[in-house]
């Protein structure tokens, strides 16, 4: 018991991080619907951090002891505790229009909301008791573990690819940066309660789809919904699994809802905080870094849609957070000489064969997507959506950021599979399930609000603060 509460003051040490961090940045004033989809993002931020504070450690060549976090915690809490004190939320900022049944909990209100707590619980309960697959063990475990055991990056860990190719080096430090830390506030290595950390972030895609649906349906709607784009069986076995794939799902849906609202409304906050997602979600995995770039290619197309309001100041700033997060990792992987393993083995092929492989890819792609012991319904439901969104409702922007999203996501995972050097029905099978495990949730919030007849406008309707 004693081991589960260290690792609780663990996990909320990295959300407190990510707290105090947007708090200090004034992005933390809005409300969901669901009032937990909030610590969500937080929790993303912090992890971010916390590899951020690794990477510049090692830059620095200072070990990255427990007190440097609890350092940055005090230094944040500062320039926080200021701007709280100094600046109370407007009453448009303290909730959001949504359908009725909000008021009035309704027996189907109080039954979704004991199954969310049903399930939330079954997935602690898992990720406890299950054992780590391969990606969570021999890349973010293993480097979890050698960050902990050394106190520091271990640069003859990461740059020799001789003897670690399997670790995948060049991968980003937000997941084994978050379980280094639970080992460090622990005192030692525990598989166990350091996958909690895929647990929290599945608990946070949750909370961030039901809450962007609350504001387009009824209670139980929204929260059925999240359940079934997030419980899945594929997304049940990796939220327990130690990987990071479910922590990038979560930031692409976290990014992708505040690009939309942003779309939508036009306030400032929204716009930073989706840049921000977007260079959180480089430091989960390398498809971070396409999402980002995608991400900021949809930024500066709103940016030209709201071009008579956006100043120079804001474009600037936003753009530079989207590549801020993953920088001193940039650097880090340059000055030490760390590859990339996919880049590096990529080569060119005739036409005929790349064509055949793009079509081998695409009957693989619908084949997996109607697994119903992979996927259940939620690949129809999201075939349905685009329907409903391509037939009735092309034009609204914001819709249009999230199928924009899902689908430039897609067609860069295409395109890997088609140049790739392995075997593509190999490659096919081996990562199939991870790589749509990413668009699923951000999927499925495109879809049911395509379907949906209205949509309540988020609070803050009035523009840009």
């Amino acid at each position: 018991m004693l081991g589960l509460l260290r690792a609780a003051l663990a996990l909320s040490a990295v959300w407190l991080l990510g707290a105090l961090l947007l708090s200090s940045l004034g992005l933390r004033r809005r409300r969901w619907p669901l009032q937990y989809a909030q610590p969500a993002m937080d929790f993303a931020v912090g992890a971010a951090l916390l590899a951020t504070l690794w990477t510049c450690a090692a830059l620095l060549d200072m070990a990255m002891r427990p007190h440097v976090v609890w350092a940055a915690l005090l230094l944040l809490a500062i320039p926080a505790g200021v701007r709280i004190a100094r600046k109370r939320p407007a009453a448009s900022e303290r909730a959001e229009e949504v359908p009725p049944s909000g008021s009035r909990r309704t027996f189907l209100s109080w039954l979704a909301l004991a199954l969310l707590v049903i399930v939330c619980f079954g997935l602690f309960a898992r990720a406890y008791s299950t054992n780590l697959f391969w990606d969570g063990r021999y890349i973010w475990g293993f480097k979890a573990k050698a960050m902990f055991a050394d106190g520091r990056l271990d640069r003859q860990a990461f740059s020799n690819p001789a003897r670690y190719r399997y670790t995948h080096a060049d991968y980003p430090l937000a997941v084994p940066a978050a379980e280094a830390w639970v080992y460090q506030v622990m005192g030692h290595v525990d598989e166990r309660r350091a996958k909690l950390v895929g647990a929290v972030y599945a608990l946070g895609a949750i909370a961030l789809l039901a809450g962007y649906l609350r504001r387009r349906m009824a209670l139980p709607w929204a929260i059925g919904l999240s359940l079934l784009a997030c419980q899945v069986p594929v997304f049940a076995y990796h939220a327990a699994g130690g990987g990071a794939d479910v922590p990038q799902a979560c930031c692409f849906l976290a990014a992708g809802l505040m690009l939309a609202d942003w779309t939508e409304t036009g306030r400032r906050e929204d716009f930073v905080m989706a840049a921000l997602m977007f260079g959180a979600g480089a430091l989960v995995k390398a498809e971070g870094l396409s999402i980002a770039l995608g991400g900021a290619l949809l930024l500066a197309l709103g940016c030209w849609w709201r071009r008579r309001e956006m100043r120079r100041g804001e474009i600037a700033l936003g753009f530079l957070l989207v590549a801020l997060p993953y920088l001193p990792w940039a650097v880090l992987r340059a000055i030490w000489g760390i590859p990339s393993l996919q880049l590096t083995t990529i080569s060119a092929r005739p036409l005929a064969e790349n064509l055949e492989r793009l079509a081998t890819v695409g009957r693989r792609l619908f084949e997996h997507a109607i697994s119903w012991p992979r996927w259940e319904a939620v690949w129809l439901l999201v075939g349905l959506g685009l329907l409903a969104y391509l037939l009735r409702r092309p034009r609204e922007r914001p819709l249009a950021m999230l199928w924009a999203l899902v689908a430039w996501q897609l067609a860069v995972y295409v395109v890997i599979y088609v140049v790739s050097p392995y075997n593509v029905a190999e490659h096919l099978t081996t990562s199939l399930d991870r790589v749509l495990l990413h668009l699923v949730p951000l999927a499925t919030a495109a879809a049911a609000a395509s379907l949906v007849r209205t949509s309540a406008q988020p609070a803050g309707k009035e523009g840009r603060r």
